[in-house]
């Protein structure tokens, strides 16, 4: 009589377990991230994206989509959870990812990706008056999203490496030094964009 009277129970439980209602009570939670890199690159670069779901993916269908604002990308049909992309255009992009399982039922996840191109510089010119050397350079951004911002570096080769000048932050591309330069200087430079992309210049060594 007792095993009679849980056959029901055990009837409950053994749907309970069943797929369908598994997946029905489970609402699957979608986290996507970048792999290995920060949410800004630089142009050319192969940026792995990866979506991460809550409950082990079953008869879904993934779908990668990549907007701007200049285009838009129809979704691409994707068996995988990575994603891989190669961007040669600095903008703003959003990355975007969507499930749809065999109830039709959709979930998505999306975030932003900063694709930022080098500044570009020409060169950097060193002019001696009185033995006080002004330095000079020629840089843009090329994404053409603001000023660039400059470091500047004097260092000393012969006394290992000892930095006798650092301007963390110039905002002007042009400085001048009452210090007279020795066989022995190096000089350093280096350009960033807003978004931290960096471009360094050739290093000067000696008195010029």
């Amino acid at each position: 009589m007792p095993f009679l009277l849980s056959l029901p129970f055990l009837f409950l439980f053994l749907i309970s377990c069943s797929d369908d209602v598994l997946y029905n009570e489970a609402t699957p939670r979608i986290f996507v991230k970048i792999l290995n890199n920060s949410d800004t690159v630089l142009t050319g670069k192969a940026v792995r994206f990866q979506a991460v779901m809550s409950v082990p993916p079953e008869d879904v269908e993934f779908y990668w989509m990549i907007e701007n604002k200049n285009s838009t990308n129809y979704p691409v049909l994707h068996h995988s959870l990575v994603f891989e992309r190669t961007f040669m255009e600095s903008g703003l992009y959003n990355i975007k990812f969507s499930v749809k399982d065999y109830f039709s039922d959709t979930y998505r996840d999306s975030l932003f990706l900063r694709v930022s191109s080098s500044p570009v510089c020409n060169g950097l010119s060193i002019k001696i008056f009185q033995g006080s050397p002004t330095f000079k350079w020629n840089c843009v951004d090329a994404d053409g999203n603001g000023s660039l911002t400059y470091r500047f570096y004097l260092f000393n080769k012969y006394d290992k490496y000892k930095i006798l000048r650092t301007d963390t932050i110039l905002a002007e591309s042009s400085l001048q030094l009452g210090y007279t330069l020795q066989m022995s200087d190096s000089i350093y430079l280096s350009a960033t964009n807003k978004y931290g992309i960096e471009t360094h210049l050739d290093s000067v060594w000696g008195q010029p």
